[in-house]
């Protein structure tokens, strides 16, 4: 038993000794690691994105810029945000159930694949809106220089020519 008594003085008198060195004496074995802040963080920094609406007008199309995390700014979230910002207008130009199925990128040409709502645009003047709403927001991107377009993978059935590449035409911006 006294055995156990030494023992436990022992620990004591050890643990207690241990709390009594000076904080200069202390070493750490872990570093402590810097607080990460939200700037240092990609997806949590705000970066811009813009995308193209039909002017009050009918005639032309004009720039509207957000405000969006870095991970958010992509032009598939771009081309989904122009579809919701035009759905909201007191006229909308868009097809209602208009979605974006995918966007992909490949040598500077996005390919821009649409629900097949699209095919309602009727009128040359509807198309010709929406082609250069969808070119100019998607043209935004740096790695996107030009733009091909289906409708449920398909060419949309369009009075302009859907098999080509379409690029950037600043003709159709509203200053």
């Amino acid at each position: 038993m006294k055995k156990y008594y030494a023992l436990a003085a022992v620990l004591l008198i050890g643990l207690s000794l241990s709390g009594c060195s000076s904080p200069s004496d202390t070493v750490s074995s872990s570093p402590i690691a810097p607080k990460a802040s939200s700037a240092a963080v990609p997806a949590q920094q705000e970066s811009r994105m813009t995308f193209y609406k039909v002017s009050a007008d009918g005639l032309r199309v004009i720039p509207v810029t957000v405000s969006v995390k870095a991970g958010s700014r992509t032009p598939q979230n771009a081309l989904a945000e122009m579809i919701r910002t035009d759905r909201h207008e007191k006229y909308p130009l868009l097809p209602a159930g208009l979605t974006v199925k995918s966007v992909t990128v490949e040598n500077g040409t996005a390919f821009a694949d649409f629900s097949e709502e699209l095919n309602q645009l009727k009128s040359g003047t509807e198309q010709t809106l929406f082609v250069a709403m969808t070119v100019n927001t998607l043209t935004e991107f740096p790695n996107i220089q030009q733009v091909r377009f289906t409708a449920g993978g398909k060419p949309p059935k369009f009075q302009l020519d859907m098999q080509k590449d379409y690029k950037r035409d600043e003709a159709y911006i509203q200053k």
